[in-house]
């Protein structure tokens, strides 16, 4: 089973109530991450790990048609209602994808690939259902936070399960992730044949600064999500 599937069955539940609000998300991770999209509209793109459906949402507003793709059962039926124009398919990221080649304009993810073991796979399977000189954009936990606030990593520069208990989605869940150093997580996509278009270690808006100004602080300073955009082979 996927390592964080139990955890995120039993948050599917906070994520749809607070995750629209939640400063980490909706005011820092999630602006970060959509601010580089291109013009989507009418492009067919794969949401990765769409969650309860917050960026699915806002690519049906931009124009797209959107597949999400989830291995929480639990997560894809708050989906469902919140992006009810999408279609949903239940699968793990870490296996082969459910599509044919060159299925897809874009593939979007936010915070879902660093749940995943091994990326060197994930990303030949991200190029093959992408079209030639399709883009790839997604955001994960930054590598110097997982680091500096994971309690069991050991060794920044060698890939490690680590695990952290979070309460602030109304659940207490211990939830397990796979953290890496910033090579690991360039090299599987630059490997695969994507080209790096651009970087942004995001900083919290005006917004968080109100919701939360004793945090801001802390996010103004340290980093806590990378998001990348890469272009596929053409």
């Amino acid at each position: 089973m996927p390592i964080a599937r139990p955890a995120f069955d039993r948050l599917a539940a906070g994520y749809d109530r607070i995750g629209d609000t939640k400063p980490s998300n909706a005011s820092l991770e999630r602006p970060a991450t959509t601010s580089m999209l291109s013009d989507v509209d009418d492009e067919f793109v794969l949401d990765a790990g769409c969650g309860v459906g917050h960026l699915t949402e806002e690519l049906i507003g931009r124009g797209a048609r959107v597949i999400g793709l989830d291995v929480s059962v639990e997560m894809l039926e708050y989906a469902r209602d919140r992006a009810p124009a999408a279609d949903f398919v239940a699968a793990d990221l870490g296996t082969t994808l459910p599509f044919t080649p060159n299925s897809f304009d874009g593939v979007a993810s936010s915070l879902a690939f660093h749940y995943v073991e091994e990326w060197d796979p994930l990303f030949r399977e991200l190029a093959r259902v992408l079209r030639p000189d399709g883009w790839l954009v997604f955001s994960v936990q930054h590598p110097h936070a997982d680091f500096e606030e994971y309690d069991d990593a050991t060794n920044y520069h060698e890939g490690e399960r680590v695990s952290a208990t979070w309460d602030s989605f109304g659940t207490t869940v211990d939830v397990p992730t796979y953290r890496r150093p910033l090579s690991a997580v360039l090299s599987p996509a630059l490997g695969a044949g994507f080209t790096l278009e651009q970087s942004l270690e995001p900083t919290p808006t005006e917004e968080y600064r109100r919701a939360n100004p004793e945090r801001y602080a802390y996010e103004a300073t340290h980093p806590n999500f990378l998001c990348l955009r890469f272009t596929a082979q053409e």
